[in-house]
């Protein structure tokens, strides 16, 4: 049987860059133009691995329902991390792993 639908061209991340990215309150930050996908995934990883550090030990110090909200926050950076983490090993990257 024929496919209908082609499957999607391959993603090749490794000629891929950033674009000029601002972000923040009145876009007063951005990412630069021209970095490597690698280099601004390892570095996003290494963000969230920070974030969730600083979430486990904020949880030990808040009142039941605050701590849900937070726990809830935390989850979804694990996630975001487990996701980048997955992008680089499909593409072979050898990065630092930095225990939590």
């Amino acid at each position: 049987m024929k496919k209908l639908v082609p499957d999607p061209p391959s993603i090749d991340l490794s000629n891929a860059t950033t674009a000029n990215t601002p972000f923040g309150t009145n876009r007063m930050f951005a990412v630069r133009a021209g970095i490597s996908a690698e280099e601004a995934l390892l570095h996003a990883c290494h963000l969230l691995q920070c974030a969730e550090a600083t979430v486990s030990d904020a949880v030990d110090h808040l009142t039941l329902n605050d701590r849900s909200l937070v726990s809830g926050a935390g989850q979804h950076i694990e996630t975001a991390r487990a996701l980048i983490d997955a992008v680089l090993d499909g593409v072979g990257v050898n990065r630092i792993f930095i225990p939590r």
